[in-house]
């Protein structure tokens, strides 16, 4: 598989594969731990449960020990996100606030959202990924996880990571006090010597690096390909791409839910299963929990995890972020737990399965809700638009 822009690519890290359950918060909740200057945390949903309040509660540890910890929430997501827990942070010395509050009324939002789950320790480490925190994402003894991962990353990336951060939480209405000064000086290089680019999708900012990424990816592809996805409505341009690495002979397994906690985006994205099965690209869905994943790899070289859904949203209406990973040895692991999942806990959907089910309801309702759902982003892209600073 051919890379453009390799350059871009740092070398000398050192990488962890994180799954949703106990092990991605206990990761979360050791390095927070191991924390000795500041942390930056930044994410779209904590909820009030145990799985909020535990990294809530590392969170205070740390500030109390005299780290400076950094903590911005979006306001539509993080919306459960009580009022004594803000107190309880604040007292704590916890720098906190919420993402982009305005426009927002009765569960509903107009305005950019910060929808990237990002932890930094000390410019060193940082853990990308695509879970919240909140109870769903670790499982319970009554219900499985949502399946989703993150990819934890120690070298010398951390310090754009830190970049990214900053800007974020640096607007110029905060106080000098509250303001991140940080720097990353002489980074650490591992032997293990990873190659990685963390990337960034703020249309706000013009920033597209994700979506041109994931389109580099399909177009480069000659082999096969494996995508994860949570919310998938993909483009007219990313649907095109698809079919061409098809014809070329590239066998590609798109993996979603069964079953989502967004029934009519689930709807509108089986409107689109005709046009994948018919451009011979295989289709599965994930059987024991809801799916949450946001993650590719192409021929065992090059793989992507974090935030980033392939739909308009996340191309246009929210701050996301992603870590590429060019990596023979990482992208051939990890292809093989995600074939594990696909053998083990997924059913493929076959064109007669799906013709069997195709009744005049069910493409009347799918597609219906792939016409509400275009609609609802072609809305907020104007409004966003309308917003947007001039360049």
């Amino acid at each position: 598989m051919k890379i453009p822009s390799l350059h871009n690519y740092k070398s000398g890290h050192s990488i962890e594969l994180l799954r949703s359950g106990e092990s991605y918060f206990a990761a979360c909740e050791k390095a927070i731990g191991e924390a000795e200057h500041y942390i930056h945390f930044q994410t779209y949903i904590v909820d009030a449960d145990e799985t909020g309040r535990r990294i809530v509660n590392a969170l205070i540890k740390a500030a109390r020990k005299g780290v400076r910890v950094y903590f911005l929430l979006d306001a539509f997501g993080g919306s459960s996100f009580t009022e004594d827990m803000i107190k309880t942070v604040e007292e704590a010395g916890i720098f906190f606030r919420k993402f982009s509050p305005a426009f927002i009324t009765g569960g509903f939002h107009l305005s950019l959202r910060l929808h990237h789950k990002v932890l930094l320790i000390d410019g060193a480490v940082s853990i990308i990924g695509g879970m919240n925190v909140a109870n769903r994402y670790h499982g319970t003894p009554e219900f499985k996880e949502w399946l989703d991962f993150a990819i934890l990353i120690e070298g010398p990336e951390s310090a754009h990571v830190l970049l990214i951060l900053k800007k974020l939480w640096n607007k110029a209405f905060i106080s000098r006090k509250e303001r991140s000064r940080e720097t990353v000086h002489n980074p650490h290089h591992f032997e293990e010597n990873v190659r990685i680019k963390v990337l960034q999708n703020n249309w706000y900012r013009n920033k597209i690096e994700i979506l041109k990424s994931y389109r580099s990816a399909i177009k480069h592809s000659h082999h096969r390909m494996i995508i994860f996805a949570s919310y998938f409505l993909p483009g007219r341009n990313e649907r095109k791409l698809l079919r061409n690495a098809s014809r070329r002979g590239v066998d590609i397994k798109i993996v979603l839910s069964a079953e989502s906690d967004a029934p009519v985006f689930k709807r509108a994205t089986n409107f689109l299963y005709d046009f994948i099965l018919r451009n011979n690209i295989k289709i599965y869905e994930y059987l024991p929990s809801n799916l949450h994943a946001k993650v590719a790899v192409s021929d065992g070289k090059w793989s992507t995890i974090g935030s980033y859904n392939m739909n308009h949203l996340s191309d246009y209406g929210s701050i996301e972020m992603n870590a590429d990973i060019l990596d023979a040895r990482f992208g051939e692991q990890f292809e093989n737990i995600l074939l594990g999942i696909i053998e083990k806990d997924c059913r493929q959907v076959t064109s007669e399965e799906y013709i069997h089910r195709k009744t005049w309801f069910f493409q009347l309702s799918d597609w219906l809700s792939y016409q509400m759902i275009r609609l609802l982003m072609r809305i907020m892209f104007l409004l966003i638009i309308k917003r947007k600073k001039p360049v």
